[in-house]
């Protein structure tokens, strides 16, 4: 059922009123934190982390308090210090249980997985994020956040943060998939080349759940070693079975496809050195994309619910992920990271991913006012949205459908630019 405007911001309100009332699981010190009435109140301590942009601190508290009633920037730390950051995490998935999830695919609901690093302020004592390899070059900072995202409704699931020197995007998919084991929804996950592992699939069989993952043409043709010539036809769907053991043994070679794991390979369903084989079946695919380029998939959807036109329909939806990184960080604000402080450093990610769905919520809530223009498809523009939302949520907007409908962005279907990749960093705490 679709809510109002009104209901979603009351429903974020809620998820802080709850916060609190548990407030010896997410205060520092539950006797005394927030319990005399005081110039910054526990809402605005969780709101600031979320609507904080790319001015420094003094602005961005006026921006939430007024002139009469500005706080000092060291009277915002001190009240940040008192709430943990686990606070930030739990009102990231309490308001994610209220969003209504009402797209899906056929009755499934798509989850892409995808990392993106995040810079942060340069903090050369923070070994765990420092990157200090270039030489001639100062180090930086910087975070990686695997993120799981629903790309029907527009809403990230999930994140795992690591530091740069212990990123591992394979390991964080397996996390999301073991803790989504045994769940009621019906949910297909989606990734790209660099999360093609037996790992991967292993988790994804033993849990019972349903994947499709994008594979380079070097991982497909290694997957079946016993028909090397499979992939010589332009379009191939094949269902194989792939045996994995942890041994060299003779009689191991007379296993189909048996693949040999070495020691500092992971696989969590084999010990080193055992004689126990696993059997996974699997579903292979190749597809042209042009006359010279070709696309492959590993997947186990079953081919009399999944055609061949239904995989590329989903493999494409994967890329709106890649769209929703871009949101996230530069209108949603994610690039203007305003501590170097860890704990600090969380409550502003999960501050900003909170910031990201209730936008997509509220995006779903207004009413799209229909241009006169027939030539033309106008849809929402999603990072003045953003902005809009931010705005709405302290209370300086009041009449938020309106202004969102003045500012609608044209749809150019087929519209493509050649990615410009750089490199960036980011903008020091006392440049602001």
């Amino acid at each position: 059922m679709s809510l109002t405007v009104t209901e979603i911001r009351q429903n974020l309100f809620t998820v802080f009123s709850s916060l609190l009332d548990r407030r010896e699981e997410f205060l520092q010190n539950p006797k005394s934190d927030f319990t005399r009435k005081k110039k910054i109140s526990f809402e605005q301590t969780m709101l600031f982390p979320m609507i904080a942009g790319a001015d420094n601190v003094a602005t961005e508290l006026l921006d939430l308090f007024g002139e009469e009633n500005l706080p000092l920037p060291s009277a915002m730390i001190q009240r940040r210090n008192q709430v943990k950051k686990e606070a930030f995490k739990e009102m990231f998935h309490l308001f994610n249980e209220k969003i209504p999830k009402e797209k899906s695919f056929h009755g499934y609901q798509i989850a892409a997985c995808d990392g993106s690093r995040l810079n942060l302020p340069y903090n050369p004592s923070d070994s765990n994020t420092l990157v200090d390899n270039i030489e001639g070059r100062k180090g930086f900072n910087q975070l990686h956040m695997n993120a799981l995202y629903d790309v029907m409704n527009d809403v990230f699931l999930d994140v795992e943060i690591q530091g740069m020197h212990e990123m591992n995007e394979r390991d964080a998919l397996c996390k999301f998939l073991d803790k989504n084991a045994g769940s009621a929804q019906k949910t297909i996950y989606v990734a790209d080349r660099g999360y093609a592992s037996f790992n991967i699939y292993a988790h994804a069989i033993n849990n019972g759940q349903l994947f499709l993952i994008r594979m380079k043409e070097g991982d497909a043709r290694h997957l079946c070693t016993d028909n090397k010539h499979m992939f010589d036809d332009p379009l191939v769907d094949k269902d194989v079975t792939v045996h994995i053991g942890r041994k060299r043994k003779k009689c191991n070679s007379a296993y189909e496809n048996y693949h040999f794991i070495r020691k500092g390979h992971l696989y969590d369903f084999i010990d080193y050195r055992t004689d126990k084989v696993d059997s996974l079946e699997l579903r292979v695919l190749k597809f042209p994309l042009s006359t010279d380029t070709f696309e492959y998939i590993v997947t186990n959807l079953p081919k009399e619910l999944f055609s061949l036109t239904a995989i590329k329909e989903l493999y494409h939806l994967r890329w709106s992920e890649e769209t929703a990184f871009r949101h996230l960080k530069y209108a949603g604000n994610m690039v203007h990271i305003h501590s170097i402080k860890e704990d600090f450093l969380i409550q502003e990610i999960y501050g900003k991913l909170t910031m990201y769905n209730f936008a997509a919520c509220i995006s779903k809530a207004v009413n799209e006012r229909k241009k006169p223009s027939t030539t033309r498809t106008y849809r929402f523009n999603h990072a003045q949205l953003q902005k809009f939302v931010r705005l709405f949520i302290i209370g300086t907007v009041k009449k938020l459908e309106v202004l969102v409908n003045r500012f609608m962005a044209p749809v150019r279907p087929g519209r493509k630019f050649k990615r410009n990749v750089r490199r960036q960093s980011a903008e020091p705490l006392f440049y602001r």
